[in-house]
């Protein structure tokens, strides 16, 4: 092999692993709560002291969902929901809407 096939197949090699995303941690049930209240602060462009979450509630399929507030810049209060699948994997964090009376 010549040393510009070599250079070519490292650099292919490094491509691949690049290019392929790192997966997070699965997190544990007692830590859901806390890392979904940081997720939401992110994703709501909101400050983290004011997102509210409740505990870990399990799924009937094995995975969980934690239920959450946080406030936005107008002041006004709106839901959101965090999903891990059954192996404690974040899936996503979603807004709500709560029904008006």
């Amino acid at each position: 092999m010549t040393s510009r096939a070599v250079i070519l197949t490292i650099a292919g090699a490094l491509t691949i692993a690049v290019s392929i995303p790192a997966m997070a941690a699965p997190v544990a049930s007692a830590n859901m709560g806390a890392y979904c209240r940081g997720e939401a602060a992110k994703a709501f462009s909101a400050r983290p002291t004011y997102v509210k979450s409740t505990r870990a509630m399990p799924d009937p399929d094995g995975s969980a969902h934690v239920d959450g507030t946080y406030e936005d810049g107008d002041g006004h209060t709106k839901n959101f929901q965090c999903h891990y699948d059954a192996k404690g994997n974040f899936l996503d964090v979603k807004a709500v809407a709560t029904a008006k009376k």
